[in-house]
């Protein structure tokens, strides 16, 4: 392997390591939104919103990612969370 290969695979790595961290971090604020919701009496689903996420999200992005890889990282993120949020009955159970 190239030097310049392994460095690039170095750099991949450490990236990873931080899209992994934020990734878990921005789970968790999703039970927050949840008891939000439910303490106000909103639908936990807001489809409206996940789109103007995206509309914004493609709106700012500086490139070479392309919109349609947008919408499928998102729309795939924020499916995780769905599911995590349906996985977290109680999300405010349990908490001091």
């Amino acid at each position: 392997m190239s030097a310049d290969l392994a460095a690039c695979r170095v750099k991949i790595d450490a990236i990873d390591r931080q899209l992994l961290a934020l990734m878990n971090e921005r789970q968790k604020i999703t039970l927050d939104v949840v008891r939000a919701k439910r303490e106000q009496g909103l639908p936990v689903l807001d489809s409206g919103r996940e789109e103007q996420l995206l509309r914004k999200l493609v709106e700012i992005n500086p490139g070479p990612l392309s919109e349609e890889g947008i919408r499928r990282i998102w729309l795939a993120i924020m499916g995780e969370s769905r599911i995590y949020q349906a996985l977290s009955a109680d999300p405010g159970q349990g908490q001091a």
